[in-house]
């Protein structure tokens, strides 16, 4: 018996020393059987089947899975970084902090003639795919899945566009107040969806993305957005489902790692869009604008070392467009 105790007493003590590592670097183990639960409930849908199901099930999974503790950033991030104080540095976009901070999620209206520019010249001319990821870059070997999704990357020009609106200093003052610390874009990809009926693949699917601590998403729209044009969507904390209209110029920004979201498909009209990740910056790095594809953020986001850039002869070839691993 002794033995047993000791035995288990060890075993706690490593347990304890192991969660409490884990969370200091923002992650936290919980068990298979647990995360199916857990994402049984935020599908009300799901609850039913479940419940009816529940004479055939067999004995939970113990196999563990790595997830997030919480979607902030590290302390590398914040620590010397300038905090937003509303009473020091008023903000036009000070509401927009309060939602995000309640809800998740917030909309902020940028230029619509800008929008809709964009929106005319830019090329969505690639499938949905992944077919060249990189090795330091998210995202796994994905091979055309739909005709209803179309991609492309983004000009120069609107990368331009993109570095000086979120250089501004309202969106510095929101980033700090969302996230404590200034952010930079780590990728950014044109979207466009063609209307049809079929349900939702991919993006359009109810999910949560495992961002790293700290990354949150956007999307630009390019084009006016109303129930038929395939509107963002999330649950809530008590899985009632809201539904995010908007203007072209409107910039959707949330956090995809706490709520359960879609792009739901457009039955009658196109929607247009700019996908974006936002990442904490360490405080004496420059705001940057990265264009990676269908890699939506770094593998390791805090120590990124990028692999190296196209040959300078193929960056000739492209002159006028942006250089990316895509």
């Amino acid at each position: 018996m002794a033995v047993t105790s000791m035995v288990n007493s060890a075993t706690q003590r490593l347990k304890s020393g192991l969660n409490r590592t884990l969370g200091a670097l923002g992650y936290r183990l919980v068990r298979s059987d647990t995360l199916n639960r857990l994402s049984a409930q935020s599908r009300p849908d799901a609850l039913r089947s479940l419940s009816s199901a529940n004479s055939t099930v067999t004995a939970p999974s113990r196999r563990l899975t790595l997830l997030s503790a919480s979607n902030g950033p590290p302390a590398t991030c914040t620590a010397h970084a300038p905090k937003f104080d509303p009473r020091k540095t008023p903000s036009q976009l000070a509401d927009k902090i309060v939602e995000f901070q309640q809800n998740g999620v917030t909309v902020i209206s940028t230029n619509p003639e800008k929008a809709a520019m964009f929106r005319d010249t830019e090329l969505f001319d690639r499938g949905v795919s992944n077919r060249h990821v990189a090795w330091d870059w998210a995202g796994n070997s994905v091979a055309p899945y739909t005709h209803d999704l179309q991609t492309g990357m983004p000009s120069a020009a609107l990368v331009d566009y993109l570095q000086a609106l979120f250089s501004g200093g309202d969106f510095d003052a929101f980033f700090r107040g969302v996230l404590g610390c200034p952010a930079k874009v780590a990728n950014v990809r044109l979207v466009r969806s063609l209307p049809h009926l079929a349900e939702g693949v991919g993006p359009q699917e109810w999910h949560s993305d495992g961002c790293p601590a700290g990354v949150i998403r956007g999307v630009l729209y390019l084009c006016d957005v109303d129930q038929q044009t395939g509107p963002f969507q999330y649950r809530d904390a008590n899985y009632r489902e809201h539904t995010v209209l908007g203007k072209a110029g409107d910039l959707l920004v949330f956090d995809a790692t706490r709520l359960m979201h879609r792009g739901s498909p457009p039955t009658h009209k196109t929607r247009s869009a700019i996908d974006l990740v936002f990442m904490p910056r360490m405080p004496d790095e420059e705001m940057k604008i990265m264009v990676v594809g269908m890699n939506h953020w770094a593998a390791d986001p805090f120590f990124v070392k990028l692999p190296k850039e196209r040959a300078v002869e193929d960056a000739k070839a492209d002159e006028g467009r942006t250089t990316s691993l895509y």
